[in-house]
């Protein structure tokens, strides 16, 4: 597939160290999970609940390490992607709607990209056209990528690996660079749930678990397949490594927001975005150096999703839906519909807008999850499919436990939406009224 074979010198013998076959595919990765959105997600949770949730971010981010983990394994296992195989398993139907799921994933995953960044640019420079700035963003992203294009294959292949690696280190470097006396809050062992807080729940769970990165990262990893010299085993350990290492990073970036929110929110509580920039003034942007820093992590995570986007809509397309799109048809339809829905919030009510739609993305992925992890857990576990390496019966048991988790969140969340009276089900059900009137209008 064109998408997979623009990267595929880093997973094959072209890497110039064995380590980036399996380092370099999860950074890339990674970078889904590191965006101005994110981080937004975790300070509005911080602010609100304080330290009620680490401990369920801790959950989240181990459910993670696990289906990338077992992703990463099905590709290697197989010399297939997980599109491929539920192509191979499934009814015509059931690829049908998983791909129709996976499209809406990777258009969210867009969405928050754009407007995370869009975000990011008002908090620097103060800009009052957010119409502008999207416009702006958009079109930075896209050159980026397309100047990437321009080089040796090899070439940009090792160097959009060494932005991940670059970006994902600044970001906890920075971090930890301005807040070095961010707490260990020990008291986090039993997490305090209520309607109230249903909603972060909902978006941390969004935020820490994506779901077209199976496909992704499946897909990234198959050709390690053809590596007789190297045993499999000996691949699955460098892959667990290299997820751990990523993913630890991007756990310690959500702790450490979390916790200089709650210190932060004894005066100012994130429930909008003027909130939310306050608080992010305070602890984020000490350093004057801080916003710049912050706007190039942003734009090098924005080319990183971009390109794994493409290579997610490649996969999803030809497999699930049987269709073979060009891969500028995959770099282009993604971004429209993206930047016209940014655009129209944008538009509509401004950065609020957009910070609303930060925080509703990753509610959508959440709303996705248990459908996209019953087909990584189910042929993880296939004797027929992955033979002697099928998985355990103590990591089916962690798997099962992971699915319990995404399924319960998204039950609370729902519950507390048809029945809850909490503040924000008030306001979405008040918002809801408001737009059936305009519309009968």
């Amino acid at each position: 597939m064109d998408g997979v074979r623009c990267i595929e010198p880093l997973t094959a013998g072209d890497a110039p160290h064995n380590s980036f076959r399996t380092l370099g595919p999860t950074l890339l990765v990674s970078m889904g999970y590191l965006d101005f959105g994110k981080c937004l997600v975790a300070v509005e949770a911080g602010s609100r609940f304080g330290y009620d949730l680490v401990l369920l971010v801790l959950l989240l981010n181990l459910s993670a390490i696990l289906c990338q983990y077992l992703s990463s394994c099905i590709g290697i296992v197989t010399g297939k992607n997980l599109a491929e195989i539920c192509h191979q398993e499934y009814d015509q139907k059931i690829c049908v709607v998983l791909g129709l799921q996976a499209g809406l994933s990777l258009l969210t995953s867009e969405l928050t990209m754009i407007a995370g960044i869009a975000v990011g640019f008002n908090l620097v420079f103060e800009s009052n056209d957010p119409i502008t700035v999207v416009c702006f963003t958009s079109v930075v992203i896209n050159m980026l990528s397309y100047t990437l294009s321009l080089l040796n294959k090899r070439k940009a292949v090792m160097l959009n690996a060494y932005l991940s690696g670059f970006t994902l280190v600044c970001f906890v470097l920075g971090l930890l660079v301005s807040h070095p006396k961010t707490p260990v809050n020990t008291n986090v062992m039993f997490p305090k749930l209520s309607g109230e807080s249903a909603y972060s729940l909902m978006a941390l769970l969004g935020t820490n678990i994506i779901v077209h990165n199976f496909y992704t990262h499946s897909s990234i990893v198959q050709v390690q397949r053809r590596f007789r010299g190297h045993a499999l085993g000996s691949l699955f350990h460098d892959h667990l490594s290299s997820i751990l290492f990523a993913f630890s990073g991007i756990f310690l970036v959500n702790y450490i927001l979390l916790s200089s929110a709650v210190d932060e929110s004894k005066t100012t509580m994130a429930i909008n975005f003027q909130d939310a920039r306050q608080l992010m003034n305070r602890f984020v942007f000490i350093n004057p150096v801080a916003p710049i820093v912050l706007l190039v992590i942003l734009l090098f995570s924005g080319h990183i999703v971009s390109m794994t986007c493409i290579i997610g809509s490649d996969v999803i397309s030809k497999n699930l839906f049987g269709v073979k799109l060009s891969l500028f048809a995959h770099h282009l339809l993604p971004k429209v519909f993206a930047m016209i829905a940014t655009i129209y919030h944008a538009k509509v009510a401004g950065f609020e807008g957009l910070y609303q739609l930060l925080m509703i993305c990753p509610i959508i992925q959440a709303m996705l999850l248990p459908s996209f992890v019953i087909p990584v857990f189910r042929i993880s576990s296939s004797r027929l499919l992955m033979g002697r390496y099928r998985i355990s019966l103590y990591v089916e048991i962690l798997s099962f436990l992971a699915f319990l988790l995404t399924l319960f969140t998204n039950i609370i969340f729902a519950a507390e939406v048809l029945f809850g009276d909490s503040t924000w089900t008030n306001d979405l059900k008040g918002n809801t009224e408001l737009f059936y009137f305009h519309i009968s209008l």
